[in-house]
């Protein structure tokens, strides 16, 4: 519906500090074998003094309709580091049907997830500036340390509510 182009990296940006800049959100489900969770896919990027950028993946909860800061709470950060891949897969066993949800799978050294992110040009263009903000696997390139992610503190696996 119209309520899907509402541009949610507003919401995002509420929750960030200074020097960090909500390029693009989109709202997906993170599939866990059987359950799915609603989460909001912030890409966030940090300014370092020198000019360089670092990126991270923020994941979010959120209240049906997240407008401001207040509906969003962090789930989980994920850094764009050098082993980050976020990449496009089919679903096991099912045919390509134009209009469904795009599947895709995070990759990093410690984490696999999959989200189903909503068909349309949205996600391509979140899928563009994703891979545009990773760091890439050259050896040259440093990677990068992501000090200002100490920062933020995501809710804690299993916490009471």
């Amino acid at each position: 519906g119209p309520l899907g182009s509402m541009d949610q990296s507003v919401a995002i940006q509420e929750t960030l500090v200074e020097g960090e800049y909500c390029v693009i959100a989109v709202q997906g489900v993170l599939c866990k074998g059987d359950s799915r969770q609603s989460r909001l896919l912030g890409l966030v990027r940090y300014r370092l003094e020198n000019d360089a950028q670092e990126h991270a993946l923020f994941l979010y909860t959120h209240r049906r309709m997240a407008i401001t800061g207040d509906d969003v709470s962090l789930d989980q950060i994920v850094p764009l580091s050098k082993d980050f891949m976020l990449e496009e897969v089919s679903p096991d066993g099912e045919l390509y049907i134009l209009g469904s949800d795009v599947t895709v799978q995070l990759n990093t050294a410690e984490l696999k997830l999959v989200f189903q992110l909503p068909f349309g040009s949205h996600t391509r263009t979140f899928l563009q500036e994703v891979a545009r903000a990773c760091p890439g696997f050259d050896p040259e390139t440093r990677d990068p340390e992501f000090e200002w992610l100490s920062r933020h503190t995501c809710a804690e696996p299993d916490a009471e509510s």
